[in-house]
C-alpha cells in the first residue's frame, strides 16, 4: 500500500465513523427515546440520581371536539442528555380517547398545560391515536416544562379562547374543573297538523358538534331536538330546516344551525320516519323557556288551512 492510498483509506474510515456517530434517520435523532421530544441520546427518566420523577393521579373526563377524553395518571420527570448533561423536564398525561362522532378520526383540540402563568403546548410527539367511530383508544399528552413545574397548581386547558374551553386541574390548587359534559334536558311533546305530526323524543345540550368534530363558540351551546315524523301525505315529501325557528328565553328567535331531516314517505294512514333532529345555537347558560315554531311547505297544509304549530319547553 503506497502512502497516498493509505491516507485516502484513513480519511474514508474517519468519515464512515463520523456518520455512524452523527448520521442516521433525522427524525429519530431529533425525537430521541421514549417517544418524546427529548434530545437524542437522553437517558430514561428516573435513571439519573436527583432528577424528579413524580407520579400523580388526575382521574377526570372532559368532552371536546367530538371526543370524550379520560385523563388517568400523570408524571413529571427529568431527562438528562448524555452528551451535554443538560436536563429537560416533561409532563406526561395518560389519556383514553372515545370517539363520539360519526367518522374514524383522531382528537384535534388545541391543548395547553398552564402553571404559574406559563403555558406549555402539547408536543408533536404526544400520542393522539386514530379512533374508529364509537370506540376508544389509549394515548398520551406530552409537554416540555420548566424545572420548577408544580403539578399541584397546574391545569390542562383544552380549546382556543374563542370557543368553549375545558379546564382540568392536575392538583388541588389547579383551579376550577370545567368538563363540558353534555346534558339531556327532558324535552317531549308533539306538534300536530292535519297531514303531519312531529313527536319530540328528547334533547341534548353540548359544547361541541359531533358531526363535524368542532367546538361551539364561547358563550353558546348547541341544543339538538330529536323527533320522529308521522306523515299522512301520500308520496314522498320533505320538511326543511328553514321550516323551523326557535324563540329563546330572551325573546329573540334563531334559525337552525344544523339538521338531519330528508324525505318523508307518507300515506293516508300515516308513515313514521324516526331519527330526525334539528339543532340550534342558544345562550350559555341555557336555562329558561323556549318555543319551537314549525311552518312546513304547502304540501303539508291540510283542508283546515292550519299552516303552523308550536311546542314550548323549559330547560332548568
Amino acid at each position: 500500500m503506497n502512502l497516498r492510498f493509505a491516507k485516502l483509506f484513513l480519511a474514508s474510515s474517519l468519515l464512515l465513523f463520523a456518520c455512524g456517530l452523527f448520521g442516521g434517520d433525522p427524525d429519530q435523532a431529533e425525537t430521541g427515546p421514549l417517544g418524546t421530544d427529548a434530545p437524542g441520546g437522553a437517558t430514561p427518566p428516573g435513571s439519573e440520581a436527583g432528577l424528579p420523577d413524580q407520579a400523580f393521579a388526575v382521574n377526570e373526563d372532559f368532552w371536546h371536539s367530538g371526543f370524550r377524553v379520560g385523563l388517568g395518571e400523570g408524571r413529571f420527570y427529568g431527562v438528562a442528555d448524555d452528551f451535554t448533561d443538560e436536563v429537560d423536564y416533561f409532563v406526561s398525561l395518560a389519556a383514553t380517547f372515545e370517539n363520539l362522532g360519526v367518522f374514524d378520526t383522531f382528537f384535534d383540540g388545541a391543548v395547553a398545560l398552564v402553571a404559574d402563568g406559563e403555558a406549555y403546548s402539547a408536543l408533536r410527539s404526544s400520542d393522539f391515536p386514530s379512533v374508529p367511530t364509537g370506540l376508544s383508544a389509549s394515548g398520551e399528552f406530552l409537554f416540555l416544562v420548566d424545572a420548577d413545574f408544580d403539578p399541584a397548581s397546574a391545569q390542562l386547558l383544552v380549546g382556543s379562547g374563542d370557543v368553549n374551553r375545558a379546564q382540568i386541574p392536575l392538583g388541588p390548587e389547579g383551579g376550577e374543573l370545567v368538563t363540558l359534559e353534555p346534558s339531556q334536558p327532558p324535552v317531549s311533546g308533539t306538534i300536530s297538523l292535519q297531514l303531519i305530526d312531529l313527536h319530540f323524543t328528547g334533547a341534548e345540550l353540548r359544547a361541541d358538534r359531533l358531526h363535524s368534530y368542532t367546538q361551539v363558540e364561547a358563550g353558546k351551546l348547541a341544543l339538538t331536538l330529536f323527533f320522529d315524523a308521522d306523515s299522512r301525505r301520500s308520496g314522498n315529501w320533505s320538511i326543511l330546516a328553514p321550516d323551523f325557528t326557535l324563540t329563546l328565553p330572551s325573546g329573540s328567535s334563531v334559525a337552525p344551525e344544523g339538521s338531519e331531516l330528508g324525505s318523508l314517505p307518507g300515506s293516508d294512514d300515516g308513515v313514521d320516519t324516526t331519527g330526525l333532529y334539528i339543532r340550534f345555537l342558544v345562550d350559555d347558560p341555557a336555562a329558561g323557556t323556549y318555543t319551537l315554531r314549525f311552518t312546513p311547505g304547502d304540501w303539508f297544509v291540510g283542508d283546515d288551512g292550519v299552516a303552523e304549530g308550536t311546542l314550548s319547553f323549559t330547560i332548568e
